[in-house]
């Protein structure tokens, strides 16, 4: 008898794996993000619009080269072919171990509770694109207010997503199981907001347009939580706010600004880091896209973050500190506002 670590479900073990993989791997993928299954990596293309469902498993195939981006899993349901490729950011390997709990394997993540006064310093911090964002999410109501024109400045500028403690797992930090279960069928607007002052609140409905669809209540419950021990949601995003001004104002904010509508390389986009924040900044940049009839559209960057972030901290110093990120996307489309 075998079981999955991590509390998943046990699927159906075993399956051949296609000539095409170049690494096979063992056990299964579990997702901790919504994330999508391409039929291809490189062109993003994906029959049926599949999106994994978070904390459920999924066949391992394999993994596109050692060390690679990209891994191989099944998808029962989905069309043309069951085989997807899905980015390695977005769940865990794991496999399988003896029921008796001492085979190998991933150890669980346990519950993280963040120690009262200290302040996160392992940190990924997640930054949207958001026209190409709303070529996908066009309903929501941020969205329709980008494509129809109203909001200006997210033509010009990155737009927060959110900041994580790492590593990934550690979440819902003092959350009652009725929050997050709130938080996990996205009744965001149920959520308990996070308490900021009249100045960070318009700073943050400018820089995180998501707001209107309360993303910044969604992001605080599952991550600010675990950011500060005393729970103190306005330097959360105090802080958060202070990295994101740096990098808009930065040659990465200029390099967006100025290619609206063309193609730029994650290259070019790490160089920019480097230019800006020191060299070795870029290595601690990955880079998202989203394939869209055709087009592959430059969606987010995730920036990791080491060190304890201040008024007067060098954000330079805490990018370089970050962990070395794979590089993903090598270039996309830099998405202008409105459907194409």
């Amino acid at each position: 008898m075998k079981r999955i670590l991590l509390g998943a479900a046990a699927l159906t073990f075993g399956h051949a794996l296609p000539a095409y993989s170049q690494e096979p791997l063992e056990g299964w993928f579990i997702a901790t993000e919504q994330c999508e299954a391409y039929q291809s990596k490189n062109r993003l293309t994906n029959p049926g619009d599949i999106v994994l469902i978070d904390h459920v498993a999924y066949d391992m195939i394999g993994i596109n080269r050692a060390g690679g981006d990209w891994y191989q899993i099944r998808v029962d349901e989905a069309p043309v072919t069951t085989v997807r490729w899905v980015n390695k950011t977005c769940g865990v390997h794991v496999v399988a171990a003896d029921s008796g709990g001492d085979g190998g394997g991933t150890a669980p993540v346990e519950d993280f509770e963040p120690q009262e006064g200290v302040e996160a310093t392992d940190l990924l911090l997640a930054l949207s694109w958001q026209p190409a964002f709303c070529e996908m999410k066009p309903s929501k109501t941020e969205c329709v207010q980008v494509n129809d024109g109203l909001l200006p400045i997210t033509e010009t500028q990155l737009s927060l997503h959110g900041l994580w403690p790492q590593p990934r797992g550690n979440d819902y930090c003092g959350v009652s199981d009725e929050i997050r279960q709130l938080d996990k069928d996205r009744r965001w607007s149920e959520l308990p907001a996070p308490e900021l002052d009249d100045d960070t609140r318009e700073r943050l409905e400018v820089a995180m347009p998501g707001t209107a669809s309360f993303l910044d209540r969604h992001e605080w419950i599952k991550h600010g939580t675990c950011f500060f021990g005393d729970r103190n949601g306005d330097e959360y995003y105090d802080d958060t706010l202070y990295v994101l001004k740096a990098i808009n104002r930065s040659e990465v904010g200029t390099l967006f600004a100025q290619n609206v509508g063309g193609t730029v390389t994650a290259e070019q986009i790490r160089a920019a880091f480097d230019t800006s924040f020191g060299a070795g900044a870029g290595d601690r940049v990955q880079i998202n896209c989203k394939g869209d009839q055709g087009r592959v559209l430059i969606q987010e960057l995730k920036i990791a973050l080491g060190g304890e972030i201040t008024e007067q901290s060098d954000v330079g110093a805490l990018i370089r500190s970050g962990t070395v990120q794979s590089v993903g996307c090598p270039s996309g489309v830099v998405d202008p506002a409105g459907l194409q």
